[in-house]
């Protein structure tokens, strides 16, 4: 009988990886990559400018001068050409790790946060959640489970996920955790936007080998900063959409979007119906344009876009722009 359960257990974590793996926004990968690439382009292009400011061409040829060598030979032209790779080299190596060393010190200062001010979920502290993420683990096959903590945040509807060598953690704030346990008891909303964070985990968005790839792309003005990495980042919140509607088969998501809409006492009082015939009305031209301008400079997708990629009976990806 144990085994029985063991095998269905393991077929439905099959069938949910395989559900994650068809519903992933299509855009998210390619524009991942498409940052990357800008990112590269843009470093090649501060070298260049930066090489140029310091006059690197005369530093080089002034130590081949040192020694001995005269301009115009081969021996000359062939060691400027060494010399330009070890200083592009070097240059690329020294920006590496500088990024990297930053980025484990900020990581590092986010999870000192939740050691010195949260409250780490366990078999005795919001038991109900610890199972979950136990559950959710479980059925996506993590290596590793995600560490979660409760702080709370002054009102702050938020959570979010973080990675720490050789961890993951997510911190719920507290005011999130309060739909769980006080008035409304309402834990399929909770374990909606838990198995959300989780699958950010799962997708790779915050793990370091994918951070860091994309990191450049944010120091392009305008066209990083504004344009593409928001595109990424909303198709990354459709992707973990999907991983939250595939591991909880659906509960809870809707009251989701209405709780970030209307906060974790009066979403109760929402009428689902008559806010998705608000959101889908033909609306003006103008009101049209500043509804786009604010979805693009978003990070997540504006809730009208997301709500209904949500409701989506094809789960097809939702609107980016």
């Amino acid at each position: 009988m144990e085994n029985m359960y063991q095998n269905m257990y393991q077929n439905r974590g099959a069938l949910v990886r395989e559900e994650i793996r068809r519903t992933r926004h299509r855009s998210e990968l390619l524009l991942y990559a498409v940052c990357i690439l800008a990112g590269l382009i843009a470093a090649c292009f501060v070298v260049f400018f930066l090489s140029d400011d310091l006059d690197v061409i005369a530093e080089l040829k002034n130590l081949l001068g040192f020694f001995g060598l005269e301009e115009g030979g081969a021996d000359y032209t062939g060691g400027l050409v060494v010399l330009l790779i070890l200083a592009g080299v070097i240059g690329g190596v020294a920006s590496i790790i500088f990024m990297l060393v930053a980025y484990i010190a900020s990581v590092y200062a986010m999870y000192a946060q939740q050691l010195s001010y949260s409250i780490r979920v366990s078999e005795k502290n919001f038991p109900e959640i610890y199972w979950k993420v136990r559950e959710f683990s479980e059925l996506m096959d993590l290596p590793v489970v995600p560490e979660v903590y409760v702080q709370q945040m002054n009102g702050e509807l938020n959570a979010f996920t973080c990675w720490v060598p050789g961890r993951i953690f997510i911190q719920l704030n507290a005011e999130i955790v309060d739909l769980a346990y006080m008035e409304n008891k309402d834990f399929d909303t909770v374990f909606f936007i838990l198995a959300h964070e989780m699958g950010h985990a799962y997708l790779h968005h915050v793990q370091l080998q994918y951070t860091l790839w994309c990191m450049p792309v944010n120091f392009i003005p305008v066209l990083g900063t504004y344009i593409l990495y928001p595109l990424l980042s909303r198709s990354r919140e459709y992707s973990a959409d999907r991983v939250a509607q595939a591991l909880t088969g659906g509960t809870g998501e809707l009251s989701a979007m209405m709780m970030l809409s209307a906060g974790r006492h009066a979403y109760k009082y929402v009428s689902p119906e008559d806010y998705l015939r608000e959101i889908t009305r033909k609306r003006k031209p103008l009101e049209r344009f500043a509804v786009w301008v604010v979805n693009l400079l978003a990070s997540h997708p504006i809730m009208p876009y997301r709500t209904r990629a949500i409701l989506d009976p094809g789960k097809r990806s939702g609107k980016l722009l």
